[in-house]
């Protein structure tokens, strides 16, 4: 767009944009998110109904309150929909940035790696309540589902995505994320038939 739309007309039209999405610098790479605010340029402040995020090959790293402001604040109100794929994270790290945006409902992880986190986790400023789905999850990331289950969460949907072949004990930690309140319970597996799209169940938990 340099030199054909003005630099002001630039700034407006990203005011429409509701996706976002970040993937790394260079392939085989993974980023930090201390870089989000040099990879997005000055534009990143000019998103302000971005409805949609997601982070790919990336750290999750606590970055401070001036950091998420940095990074987030033009759309932290807007945000609904987070994904996070491919990613190393602390769990305290993690729940902060989740806790961050306040009007999340659908929040999506997977395939990830939790790093070691002993310390203090910060409360949550609300419960999390939605849907939340998880897609090829490890059995090292048991202890990061465990303490997870034990925040305030009232989520109304679960979504397991290729889950189904990993352990038991991880599967159980996994059903306790809003245990009390989960109504639906999907499980997305896919197979090696001629089916498409995989296979699909959908269990409603009576209430």
């Amino acid at each position: 767009m340099n030199g054909v739309v003005l630099s002001g007309s630039k700034i407006h039209l990203l005011g429409y944009v509701r996706s976002l999405k970040q993937c790394p610098r260079a392939p085989n790479t993974r980023n930090a998110m201390q870089n989000l605010p040099e990879d997005s340029g000055e534009y990143l402040s000019a998103l302000h109904n971005i409805r949609s995020l997601k982070l790919t090959n990336i750290r999750i790293e606590h970055i401070g309150k001036g950091g998420f402001r940095i990074c987030f604040s033009a759309f932290r109100e807007t945000l609904t929909n987070l994904l996070l794929m491919a990613f190393i994270t602390s769990f305290s790290a993690f729940v902060t940035l989740v806790d961050y945006f306040p009007n999340i409902t659908t929040l999506r992880v997977g395939f990830f790696l939790a790093e070691s986190d002993e310390g203090p986790v910060p409360p949550l400023s609300r419960p999390l309540r939605g849907k939340i789905c998880l897609r090829d999850i490890n059995h090292g990331c048991m202890e990061f589902f465990n303490r997870f289950a034990k925040l305030d969460l009232e989520y109304e949907e679960l979504v397991l995505e290729c889950c189904l072949r990993t352990t038991a004990e991880l599967l159980e930690s996994v059903l306790r994320l809003g245990a009390s309140t989960v109504k639906y319970l999907r499980l997305i597996e896919e197979v090696e038939r001629e089916y498409p799209h995989g296979t699909q169940a959908l269990l409603h938990v009576p209430t």
